[in-house]
């Protein structure tokens, strides 16, 4: 798993590249590629890709749904037309990275092109076969970067290319380019740390650990309801987009699956759903602890982290399902709650639910540097991830007015 995982990270620059590796692990585990769900019936698995989002499906009987939502994307530099002065692309923010963790590290220009195809465009993933990166400015010509430096991202995260070349149209190769979506990605190989190995880094961890953890997971479960993989594009910028979370595709997409599926009270079987929003959680930061909570430490290898919080679907019901499913699979589980004095961050599962109204709980592996250019965690916490979702795909669940059966 760990060399695999390594890859998944390594690769999975923007959401076309990690939709990609998804789509080579249910593929190799047998699930089918498909268009369309309307035709889904027992035994089926199948799965689809939308621009940057991924749905992998394993169908049970039709009488509810058991889900697991996560996100392709991650922080990047989002490249702009044209070139800056000195040979430097124009880039602005994708999500809200900690920028100075860009400075001298090498950066590939990946994404998607938009190219002639007769009369209409044709999508045209690339990775640059290059290298860029963005240098810091001398501590000798800036003697406060260590007591208070912010960059500007129009002029600071601006790598360096040189300019001999326009280098979207180097990418389109013999194909005519009209447009594209390409990033400054992070290129860095992930690592093993610490003197026993406890510790992994690597770009991407938030949230292609999740991504990952729920593929692996929907392929080795065996379904009692309608098992659904979905990892949705642009939550780090809101989720707006017509594959977030937040868009409408989601819901009619379940329905399409149902029905598909020969199944016949729609309504009924959203009450017999549960989903669990899968995003990565603050640990305890061991040189900051007074940022977290003073009653709640979130450990690094403590197992899956319960999210608690207004801005989190998660309430006592839902948190309280997923731990009798974690605690029966023999993983272990942690809560976090956010110190309240500092602002909490958000992700799938509040727009998730609202859309379908299926009660949600918001999950995550623990994990330090969030939105750094590289970021650190645990491999026994993706292992107990893993093995939750497993559990968790494994299960039906039936809400009540007094409580949830679970079995």
């Amino acid at each position: 798993m760990n060399e695999e995982l390594k890859r998944f990270l390594a690769k999975g620059y923007t959401p076309y590249q990690s939709t990609v590796l998804a789509s080579a692990i249910l593929e190799k585990n047998g699930f089918k590629r498909t268009e369309t769900f309307s035709s889904t019936k027992g035994g089926d698995k199948r799965f689809k890709v939308e621009d940057g989002a991924i749905i992998a499906v394993s169908v049970g009987s039709p009488t509810g749904f058991m889900i697991v939502g996560s996100h392709t994307d991650s922080p990047a530099l989002k490249l702009k037309r044209g070139l800056l002065s000195g040979g430097r692309l124009n880039a602005e923010a994708y999500g809200g990275a900690i920028n100075y963790t860009f400075f001298d590290i090498p950066l590939k220009i990946c994404g998607r092109l938009y190219v002639e195809d007769g009369s209409g465009v044709k999508a045209k993933d690339v990775v640059s076969d290059y290298r860029v990166s963005i240098p810091s400015l001398a501590v000798h010509m800036n003697r406060d970067v260590n007591g208070g430096f912010a960059p500007s991202v129009q002029t600071d995260l601006a790598p360096l290319i040189g300019d001999c070349f326009d280098f979207a149209e180097k990418l389109a190769g013999t194909d005519k380019l009209v447009d594209y979506d390409l990033y400054a990605c992070p290129d860095i190989e992930p690592y093993d740390s610490g003197a026993d190995g406890k510790y992994f880094c690597s770009p991407r961890i938030d949230n292609l650990v999740s991504v990952y953890s729920s593929i692996k997971a929907i392929v080795t479960a065996k379904p009692v309801g309608i098992n659904v993989c979905v990892c949705f594009d642009g939550e780090e910028t809101g989720s707006r987009i017509r594959r977030g979370a937040a868009a409408s595709f989601f819901p009619k997409l379940l329905e399409e699956i149902f029905y598909g599926a020969g199944g016949k009270d729609f309504a009924a079987a959203l009450e017999n759903s549960f989903m669990l929003s899968a995003d990565n959680a603050h640990a305890t930061h061991p040189a900051h602890p007074e940022k977290s909570d003073p009653a709640n430490k979130v450990e690094l290898g403590g197992g899956i982290v319960i999210k608690h919080h207004p801005n989190y679907a998660t309430d006592g019901l839902s948190a309280a399902t997923a731990k009798k499913i974690f605690g029966a699979a023999g993983v272990s589980y942690q809560d976090f709650y956010s110190n309240s004095d500092v602002k909490c961050g958000s992700t799938i599962g509040l727009m998730a639910a609202a859309a379908t109204d299926i009660r949600t709980c918001d999950i995550g592996v623990p994990q330090l540097s969030m939105h750094s250019s590289v970021e650190t965690a645990t491999i026994s916490d993706i292992e107990s991830m893993i093995k939750g979702l497993t559990a968790f795909y494994s299960s039906s669940v039936s809400f009540r007015p007094s409580g949830v059966k679970i079995s």
